[in-house]
């Protein structure tokens, strides 16, 4: 009996060793957009940014100690930001992600930026001095240069500096397990960069990659700053249209293999499911910026994620979405970064997967009282706690056709459908049909969409 029970312990300890030798964190931070020339007697017609006294009519509101909403970020909101995640998990932290866009728009000449930079680099590695920090280059970064691979080349092994030296990508295998992330530089999908010798170089590479991960069973994180797909928000797609296919098309071959796709650039709160014949076989999250300001005219509140996933597998397991209440630290001079949502918590899922991602996506249609729950909670979340502008149902279709129909003719089909049922069912409801059957009438079409 002594002996037996002496074999369950030993077994109980095991397993709670084994398993908790698998769980890791690693954070998501993105979008920084750190404007050094913000100053709380700046102007937000002149970006935050000091305003030159004989152009100035004095008419302008007081800026916060920790920036604004319609500005780029302080140094003391990314300040503020990394001394929260140095109290985070900080022994269980295996790795960090940073998607892009580093520094403000409309800022300074070549030699300035790259300081810029610099000092953002010394902040990361000063906050994470144990841990290797990966970085992409977003839209407003520098093309990737000797300068920036000298800046970076303390994270990156020499193979990664290579890539990344003449094209701004690169890859990282995990000694301690069969994860390989896969950092790319997604400038290169754009309109104006799609067809050139560099892109090619980047779908060859990728490929290559992909390949010899499937043939060595590992398992692959992708990382980027903009992600595949529309973003309703914008006039534009962050993509050329070939890019995006072929980027989608490389994703189903490889979907098995696939743990996850990271990425930032909409300064919003966001998810997407890629399809293969109508069946989920991937997803992307996109986490929220660090800078309070969003693209056009819109704001968030700044955010930081954290994952939890398993460090054998890659398998993500949860996040915690973490973010500061801009105005709240304005107003009492301190920066109080909290949780906000807990993903797995928030949204009733029992794992991280496409089809989880999947039935999600399909709540967030509104068609009855619980799918209209499901999406308040969602654009909530979109904005992390900010914007409280409504939003209709020709709205929520939008957000339900981005996270669901990347090809970007889709997505044009999906959102006008959606538009012509709506339409539709104005011209009914101006003929007096009764409301039950008008809102059978929309959820309908809809359904059907």
């Amino acid at each position: 009996m002594k002996t037996a029970h002496l074999v369950l312990t030993l077994t109980c300890v095991i397993s709670f060793t084994c398993t908790h030798a698998k769980i890791g964190y690693f954070w998501h931070i993105t979008d920084f957009h750190y404007d050094p020339l913000y100053t709380s007697q700046g102007d937000t017609r002149r970006h935050c940014r000091r305003a030159d006294e004989r152009g100035s009519s004095g008419h302008h509101r007081a800026l916060g100690r920790f920036g604004d909403y319609s500005c780029d970020s302080s140094l003391e909101l990314i300040e503020s930001a990394a001394r929260h995640m140095r109290t985070r998990h900080s022994e269980n932290v295996e790795f960090v992600l940073w998607t892009g866009d580093i520094i403000a728009s409309r800022y300074g000449s070549d030699e300035e930026r790259f300081q810029a930079i610099r000092n953002m680099t010394d902040l990361m590695g000063r906050t994470f001095s144990s841990h290797f920090v990966f970085p992409v280059l977003g839209h407003l970064d520098p093309a990737p240069s000797e300068n920036l691979t000298n800046l970076w080349g303390h994270w990156l092994p020499l193979e990664a500096l290579q890539t990344f030296k003449i094209g701004g990508y690169y890859t990282i295998e995990q000694s301690h397990s069969k994860l390989r992330i896969v950092a790319l530089n997604t400038n290169l999908f754009s309109v104006r960069e799609s067809n050139g010798g560099p892109a090619q170089a980047q779908w060859d590479w990728l490929n290559a990659v992909l390949e010899k991960a499937a043939s060595h069973s590992e398992m692959v994180y992708i990382v980027g700053h903009a992600a595949p797909g529309s973003d309703s928000r914008h006039a534009y797609d962050a993509h050329a249209t070939g890019a995006n296919a072929q980027y989608l098309r490389t994703v189903r071959r490889h979907a098995r293999i696939i743990a996850g796709q990271f990425f930032g650039h909409l300064h919003a709160d966001t998810f997407r499911v890629i399809y293969d014949n109508d069946r989920p076989v991937s997803w992307a999250l996109l986490a929220p910026s660090v800078s309070p300001h969003r693209e056009p005219a819109s704001a968030s509140n700044p955010g930081l994620r954290l994952y939890k996933f398993d460090t054998n597998t890659g398998k993500v397991l949860d996040y915690t979405q973490y973010y500061l209440d801009l105005a709240a630290a304005n107003r009492g001079g301190a920066a109080e970064w909290t949780t906000e949502y807990n993903l797995t918590q928030y949204y009733g899922l029992h794992e991280v997967s496409a089809d989880a991602l999947h039935n999600l996506a399909d709540k967030l249609r509104i068609g009855s009282p619980h799918e209209t729950m499901a999406f308040n909670k969602y654009i909530r979340a979109y904005s992390v706690k900010h914007d409280s502008s409504e939003c209709d149902g020709a709205c929520a279709h939008q957000h339900f056709c981005a996270i669901t129909c990347l090809e970007l003719a889709a997505y044009r089909q999906c959102v006008e459908a959606a538009a012509s049922a709506l339409a539709a069912a104005k011209r009914a409801a101006s003929l007096e049909t009764p409301i039950a059957v008008l809102l059978v009438m929309v959820i309908s079409v809809l359904t059907l969409l």
